[in-house]
């Protein structure tokens, strides 16, 4: 095994990479994430949002390093050891392996293909994990290291969000180190930091929040029973602009009423050619595109080549021919005709039925822009402690925290689309007059 690595990163500057972290970066399982752009299909309007998974891996391997470290240094007591930082900037650096093409749209195409299967990329990040290992031999530089199964069990916890078991040999005393990489408690965690750092030096955006406050003014303690990472009280409007920040890329970017049409047409795509786009197994097995999360060497080779893979396959049945036809379209722009936007309240819902029942191709994209991972204010869930009282952990609602901040957290609209642009105008005039109907009390 080599030595650390120097890497110079868009975001954050030098970075250092382990050396263990680089030997696992060398592989082919790794390198995939070179061609799984971060923000899907956003390119098609955000031209440079080209980003990959592979940079925010890095970053997030990085952001991980920065804070366990952190927490190691102002608190001795707490035990970090090498091996659990070392773990923590593994999960950091491999927590978006199972990624499939797109990103995130793929996940929608396997809802759409298989509705009985939840399909999580995080699980499918463990199982790729696992082949990279062992396809790598990657278990003896490891065992080098002073890392052992329970260590690969901890890594594999950590990314999904678990807690702290026998399995991954970490105490209750440890359950803070779940929250680094993936916190499905609140939402703040190294992950969303990183991508969100990325993503708007993608887009153009500026970014307002200062993930490096959050580090510096972070510890571990033990909540009623329970070990959590805490911030200090002044860092709750922080926390606010981190996921004012998130809301903000929801609303100008990831669901940009264009970026969530080609998302559709590519869904629509993929589902047509689904029977006759395959990928070769380790054991020689053909799989198709939504059973190939089945065997990780077939699943190696799923990138976002897939539309070319597809655009080059000889002429075949009706289906796939009106796959190409759909990827053609994206790219020259003739996108599903926009009709207009429905507002979610009372008697929406009985708009949308009647409207998708009447027009076949008509289609309602729902915009749904939250505050955070979870309904509500999630950050009501995250404790704070104050300065000259450490002992004491608070919660803050919003309206402690400023009278500026939102009431509501949560915003959806839907967008309306047709398949067919020879009906949109049929179905415009059935919006207008579903809007003009006057109610009972009129």
């Amino acid at each position: 095994m080599g030595k650390n690595k120097l890497v110079n990163d868009a975001v954050h500057g030098h970075i250092e990479i382990p050396a263990l972290c680089v030997r696992i970066i060398d592989t082919p399982q790794f390198q995939r994430l070179r061609f799984l752009q971060q923000l899907g299909t956003a390119s098609f309007v955000f031209p440079a949002a080209s980003h990959s998974r592979f940079e925010h891996c890095l970053g997030t391997c990085h952001l991980a390093g920065q804070l366990v470290r952190s927490l190691h240094s102002r608190q001795e007591e707490l035990n970090i050891s090498e091996e659990d930082i070392l773990c923590v900037q593994i999960a950091g650096l491999c927590h978006d392996l199972g990624h499939g093409a797109f990103s995130h749209s793929f996940e929608v195409f396997m809802r759409e293909s298989k509705p009985s299967m939840k399909f999580k990329h995080e699980e499918i990040s463990c199982e790729m994990f696992d082949h990279l290992l062992k396809e790598n031999n990657i278990m003896s530089d490891f065992e080098r290291e002073g890392l052992g199964e329970k260590d690969v069990q901890f890594i594999k916890d950590l990314i999904i969000g678990g807690a702290p078991s026998e399995a991954n040999g970490r105490g209750a005393e440890k359950a803070f180190l779940f929250e680094i990489v993936n916190n499905t408690r609140t939402g703040v965690d190294v992950d969303k930091w990183d991508y969100l750092l990325r993503d708007c030096h993608g887009l153009g955006i500026r970014v307002t929040f200062e993930y490096e406050r959050l580090i510096c003014f972070s510890k571990a303690a033990e909540v009623e029973g329970e070990w959590h990472i805490v911030f200090k009280e002044t860092e709750a409007e922080n926390l606010y602009e981190m996921n004012h920040a998130r809301a903000m890329l929801h609303k100008k970017a990831y669901q940009h009423r264009v970026v969530m049409i080609i998302d559709r047409m590519l869904v629509d795509a993929l589902l047509k050619a689904d029977d006759s786009t395959e990928y070769t197994g380790g054991d020689g097995k053909r799989y198709k595109l939504s059973e190939v999360h089945r065997d990780m060497t077939a699943y190696t080779f799923l990138t976002d080549d897939v539309i070319h893979r597809i655009l080059r396959k000889p002429t075949g049945s009706g289906r796939l021919e009106e796959a190409k036809m759909i990827l053609n379209n994206i790219f020259k722009r003739n996108l599903y005709a926009y009709i207009g936007e429905l507002q979610v309240d009372a008697g929406d819902g009985e708009t949308k039925d009647e409207l998708e029942e009447k027009f076949p191709e008509a289609l309602c994209l729902t915009k749904r822009v939250g505050f955070g991972s979870k309904e509500g204010n999630p950050l009501e869930e995250q404790h704070f402690y104050r300065r000259g009282n450490q002992e004491a952990y608070i919660t803050l609602r919003a309206n402690e925290v400023s009278r500026m901040l939102p009431r509501e957290f949560t915003d959806v609209k839907l967008y309306v689309i047709t398949r067919d642009s020879c009906q949109a105008q049929r179905i415009r005039d059935f919006i207008e007059s579903k809007r003009r109907r006057p109610t009972e009390d009129q």
